[in-house]
């Protein structure tokens, strides 16, 4: 067993200070801007300017669907996993990490989404706001058990597997808007479904607690 030096120990006793967490908060923003609005939207807009593509897309609706909706975890997901393997270091960390990152990405989306469509959010009355900010706080949820899942991936050193466990869950959750139009679910079906996806990935958050470092304070 190898000893332990204060040098050694002392990174853990030493509590997140706010710069990290503003640091880490940054980068999940950052991270949405950089697999969404600066690659995988315009991909999308490129590709649906080609004939081709939308030949395939109309003639396969789900199915194309349902890809499209993959590559959204596949972006998303490999995104999470390159912030963390590149920018934010050590391998190991407090469940906070993690956390403040998802609420970085899913915050900075929830922003982008609603400046985008302000033209018509604008003319909403208050009482039908209610299931648009549900909606992105349910998505806000979402993503924060997602960076947890990735992070679990270093904290337990089998990050390709759960890479791809974020990337399918995250594909299945998107998946879900192509197949509501393909079964006819309502929207409150819909979105009862994503709560309860979000409910079983706050669990996981709380259960994958016990992976990590301990939050310590000190007075």
């Amino acid at each position: 067993m190898q000893n332990e030096t204060p040098e050694t120990i002392e990174p853990s006793k030493k509590q997140p200070s706010l710069r990290r967490f503003i640091f880490v908060f940054f980068l999940g923003a950052l991270c949405f801007l950089v697999t969404q609005v600066f690659t995988r939207v315009p991909l999308l807009n490129w590709l649906q300017g080609e004939p081709g593509f939308l030949v395939w897309a109309m003639s396969y609706p789900v199915f194309s669907g349902v890809m499209i909706a993959f590559t959204a975890g596949i972006f998303e997901e490999s995104g999470r996993f390159a912030f963390k393997a590149l920018a934010i270091k050590p391998a190991k960390s407090r469940i906070s990490e993690p956390v403040i990152f998802g609420l970085g990405h899913g915050i900075c989306e929830a922003v982008w989404i609603f400046s985008a469509f302000w033209g018509s959010i604008s003319l909403l009355q208050p009482s039908q706001l209610i299931l648009p900010v549900v909606e992105r706080l349910l998505a806000i949820t979402i993503h924060v058990g997602f960076s947890v899942m990735i992070w679990n991936g270093f904290q337990l050193d089998k990050r390709v597997r759960y890479l791809i466990l974020a990337i399918a869950g995250h594909g299945l959750v998107d998946a879900l808007i192509p197949l509501a139009g393909k079964f006819g679910w309502g929207v409150f079906v819909l979105e009862g479904m994503i709560a309860g996806i979000a409910a079983l990935l706050l669990i996981y958050v709380f259960y994958s607690k016990k992976y990590y470092r301990k939050e310590e304070s000190y007075e």
